[in-house]
C-alpha cells in the first residue's frame, strides 16, 4: 500500500486521466452514452487543469461521435470546431484521421457531397500513410455511402466489398463493429442495383443483430433501408409500416436529418398508395422539418462565428472525483489540515482511515475496466451511507484507495464506525454477467489523539501502518491504531 501511495503522489493525476480515458472509450464503444456525457465535463476539466490537450482531443472526438449517433449534428459540429484549436499542435495521426472522417460524415449528413468526398480522401491518404487498417476500413465504408448517394451503386458495392474484406484483418471487436456498418450500406447498394435477394440475406443478418439493441442512428438506418428495399419491390404498404416505425424512433431521438430523409421516402410511398389523408399529414411534417433544419443551419453559422472568437476561459475548482462523485484528494487534503488545526484548540477527537479494495487489479483484469469502475462506485455508495450520519469527509485518494476523516467522541465510537463500514462492504456480492464478485476490503485507522497530532502526514502514517498490518495479516480486515 505504501508503494501505491508513493506512486500516486508522483503521478496520480496522470494515472487518473489515463484510467478515465479508458473508461470513456469503453462507454462509447458499449453505447452507454448517458454515462459518458455525465463523466465528460469533470474529465475535461481535469485534463485542462493538467494541460493534457492530446487527451482533450480524444474526449471531444468521442463526444462528437456520441452526438453524431444521437442525431445532434449541431453539437457534433461544435465539438469538431473545438478540436480544430488543438489538433494541429497536439493531435496524433490517428486523431487527425478520426477528425477528418467525422468532419466528412457531418458534411455528408448536411448534403455537401463535394466536401464529404474531399475530406474522406484526406483521411484515406493519412490512414494509408500510417497503415491504420481500422480507419481505412471505416473510410472505405463511408466512400461506399458517397457512391450510393451519387447513384453509382456498382462502385459502391466494389468499395464496400473491399472494406468488408479488410475488416476481417481487424481484431474481433472492431471487425464486428465495422461489418455491421458495411453490410448495412451493402444492403442499400444491392437494393439500388435491383439485387433484392442479396440485400435480403443482409437484412436477415442485420435483423438478428439489432434485435434488443438501442434504437439509435444505425438501427434506424436499418429500418429505413429495409423500407427502401420494400418500396423498390412495390411492396408499398409494408414499406410504409416499416418507415413509420423508423420515423417514430427518429422523432424520439430528435434526429432531424434522418427525419427529413424518412419523410421524403414516406411521401413517395404514400403517393404510390394514393392515400391522400396520410399524404397530407406526412407532407406537413416534411415541411415543418425542413423549416426547422433551415433554422438550425442558421444557428450553426452563428455557432461557427462564436467558436472563432477568443478561446473560452476555463475556470475549474474541482472538488469531486469524476468517476465516483465523492470528494477528490485535493479537497480532502485542504480540509484535513483545517480540521487538525481546529481540533488542537478544542481537543476534538478526529478519526482518520484509509480503505482499499483487495485484489482490485485482478478484478480489472478478469472482468474489465468498467466492472472495476462499478466496484469503486459501489464502495463509495456504501461508505457515504455509513458516514452520512457523521460530520465527515470521504474522498478517493487514488486508484482503489479511499480516505476519510470523521469527528467522533471517542476511540470506541471510531472503531464502531470502521466496523460498520467494514461489515457493509466486506462480503458484499456484486453480480456481473451471471458471476458474483465477492468484495473484500482492508482498512487502517488512526486518531489525532484529541488534538495532540496536528500534522496530516503523521496521522496518515499511523493509518497507513494500520492498513499495512491488515494486509500482512491476510487482508479483508481492519486495524485501528492509537
Amino acid at each position: 500500500m505504501t508503494k501505491v501511495v508513493a506512486d500516486w503522489l508522483g503521478s496520480g493525476k496522470l494515472q487518473e486521466l489515463k484510467e478515465l480515458n479508458i473508461t470513456m472509450h469503453a462507454l462509447v464503444r458499449e453505447a452507454r452514452f448517458d454515462e459518458f456525457l455525465n463523466l465528460f465535463d469533470p474529465t475535461t476539466s481535469l485534463a485542462l487543469q493538467e494541460g493534457n490537450y492530446n487527451l482533450l482531443i480524444d474526449l471531444y472526438l468521442n463526444r462528437s461521435k456520441v452526438f453524431y449517433n444521437l442525431g445532434d449534428i449541431q453539437a457534433c459540429i461544435a465539438d469538431l470546431k473545438k478540436i480544430t484549436e488543438w489538433i494541429d499542435d497536439y493531435g496524433a495521426d490517428g486523431q487527425r484521421i478520426q477528425y477528418l472522417n467525422t468532419f466528412a460524415s457531418v458534411c455528408g449528413e448536411l448534403g455537401n457531397q463535394e466536401k464529404y468526398f474531399v475530406y474522406l480522401n484526406k483521411a484515406k491518404d493519412l490512414a494509408k500513410k500510417i497503415n491504420d487498417l481500422y480507419f481505412l476500413c471505416k473510410i472505405y465504408n463511408n466512400l461506399g455511402v458517397y457512391y450510393i448517394v451519387e447513384d453509382q451503386p456498382d462502385q459502391a458495392v466494389d468499395i464496400l466489398l473491399k472494406a468488408l474484406k479488410l475488416s476481417q484483418k481487424l481484431n474481433e471487436e472492431h471487425e464486428e463493429e465495422l461489418m455491421i456498418f458495411i453490410r448495412l450500406n451493402l444492403s442499400k447498394a444491392y437494393t439500388n442495383l435491383g439485387e433484392f435477394n442479396k440485400a435480403e440475406q443482409l437484412f436477415e443478418f442485420l435483423s438478428s443483430y439489432f434485435e434488443g439493441k438501442p434504437m439509435m442512428k444505425t438501427a434506424i438506418y436499418f429500418l429505413q433501408y429495409k423500407g427502401l428495399w420494400l418500396k423498390a419491390q412495390k411492396r408499398y404498404e409494408e414499406a410504409n409500416d416499416l418507415l413509420v416505425k423508423a420515423k417514430d424512433f427518429a422523432v424520439r431521438n430528435n434526429d432531424l436529418i434522418l427525419l427529413e430523409e424518412i419523410n421524403k421516402i414516406l411521401v413517395e410511398v404514400n403517393t404510390e398508395l394514393n392515400d391522400k389523408d396520410r399524404l397530407i399529414a406526412i407532407q406537413k411534417d416534411y415541411i415543418d422539418i425542413l423549416l426547422t433544419i433551415k433554422e438550425i443551419n442558421l444557428n450553426q453559422n452563428l455557432m461557427h462565428i462564436e467558436m472563432t472568437q477568443n478561446e473560452k476561459q476555463y475556470e475549474f475548482n474541482s472538488t469531486k472525483d469524476p468517476l465516483t462523485a465523492c470528494y477528490n484528494r485535493r479537497y480532502f487534503e485542504e480540509n484535513i489540515q483545517k480540521w487538525l488545526k481546529e481540533a488542537k484548540k478544542t481537543d476534538q477527537l478526529i478519526g482518520f482511515f484509509i480503505l482499499d479494495v483487495d485484489y482490485f487489479k485482478q478484478i480489472n483484469d478478469r472482468y474489465g475496466h468498467l466492472v472495476g469502475d462499478d466496484v469503486l462506485k459501489y464502495t463509495v455508495k456504501k461508505a457515504k451511507d455509513v458516514l452520512s450520519v457523521h460530520e465527515s469527509v470521504f474522498a478517493r485518494y487514488g486508484g482503489d484507495e479511499f480516505v476519510a476523516i470523521v469527528k467522533t467522541s471517542s476511540k470506541a465510537d471510531l472503531v464502531e464506525i470502521v466496523d460498520n463500514l467494514y461489515r457493509q462492504l466486506s462480503g458484499a456480492l456484486i453480480e456481473v454477467d451471471g458471476e458474483k464478485i465477492d468484495l473484500q476490503i482492508s482498512l487502517g485507522a488512526s486518531t489525532n489523539q484529541n488534538g495532540a497530532i496536528t500534522e496530516y502526514k503523521e496521522l496518515f502514517k499511523l493509518a497507513d501502518d494500520a492498513l499495512y498490518e491488515s494486509k500482512r495479516n491476510g487482508r479483508n480486515q481492519y486495524t485501528v491504531n492509537s
